[in-house]
């Protein structure tokens, strides 16, 4: 399904990150959003470009990945998010609440989506 309200590549991407990852397509949910988007936790000055929300239904979760439109690239961002997604799912820490940033673990992530961002480019083209 392509939806002309996500920037080019976006849900492909998402199918691609599900299909390398293993993550049931069906629990994954995903929102482009262009509302101002909600500042950073703790002593930072900025704001989100993406959040990862998940609930529990059935007995299962189900996961929203938000990329607000001030994303410099939402599918980067996107990425991002799911790299998350990925790590709380292996770790069973799903469900935590929001809280500053981890430097260390936010580079983590990043260097994570450009990978997966490149490969998904590559394997496109």
């Amino acid at each position: 399904m392509i939806d002309s309200r996500y920037p080019d590549g976006f849900i492909e991407f998402l199918e691609f990150l599900c299909r390398k990852y293993r993550i049931d397509r069906s629990q994954v949910f995903v929102e482009f959003n262009f509302k101002a988007p909600p500042p950073v936790k703790g002593g930072r000055f900025g704001y989100y470009d993406g959040l990862l929300s998940y609930r529990e239904r059935g007995g299962r979760f189900e996961f929203l990945i938000t990329v607000f439109s001030i994303a410099r690239d939402p599918l980067l961002t996107l990425g991002h998010e799911f790299a998350h997604l990925v790590d709380d799912m292996r770790s069973g820490s799903v469900g935590k609440l929001l809280r500053p940033p981890d430097d260390v673990r936010e580079r983590k992530f990043d260097d994570q989506a450009r990978e997966d961002l490149s490969l998904y480019r590559t394997e496109t083209r």
